[in-house]
């Protein structure tokens, strides 16, 4: 299995994370690596969320704000839950230390033959040459699209 981990230590065994934050230990990840890692993901995800891959690239501790600070088990369970095909077309993959920010076009077929089109801006960051959190900010059509799949949040 090949790994995208890089040998460069980061000074005094601290990992660069985001652009001012540091972390005990550790890789520290170029960013085309880091992008890298994002855009297999994505590959899992979208084509039908490829689970074996999503565990190599998701770190244990992964929170998806986006989706309501769900855990990577909540996450895994909401791909399942989904019986959509989609295909994403990056528009851009800007990175910068530890974070990739993703800007895409989702065009999905939903369960029942309906063909959306949703635009989506998500931020990663990756410790480890892993994702260990994913935020997407949504467009109210894409809230919509998925609205079924996305967890209901507890109230106050």
């Amino acid at each position: 299995m090949a790994t995208l981990r890089s040998s460069t230590k980061a000074p005094s065994r601290r990992a660069y994370i985001g652009s001012a934050r540091f972390v005990t230990g550790g890789t520290r990840m170029s960013i085309d690596e880091n992008k890298a890692v994002v855009r297999r993901f994505l590959t899992a995800i979208s084509s039908g969320g490829d689970i074996d891959l999503i565990d190599e690239l998701v770190a244990p501790n992964y929170v998806n704000r986006g989706m309501g600070d769900v855990d990577l088990a909540g996450f895994k369970a909401m791909l399942s839950g989904m019986q959509a095909a989609s295909d994403l077309e990056i528009k851009d993959l800007v990175g910068e230390g530890d974070v990739v920010v993703l800007r895409c076009t989702m065009n999905i077929t939903l369960a029942s033959g309906k063909k959306v089109s949703a635009r989506a801006l998500t931020y990663y960051r990756l410790a480890d040459g892993r994702i260990v959190e994913d935020d997407t900010m949504t467009t109210p059509d894409l809230t919509q699209i998925l609205g079924d799949a996305m967890p209901a949040t507890a109230g106050p």
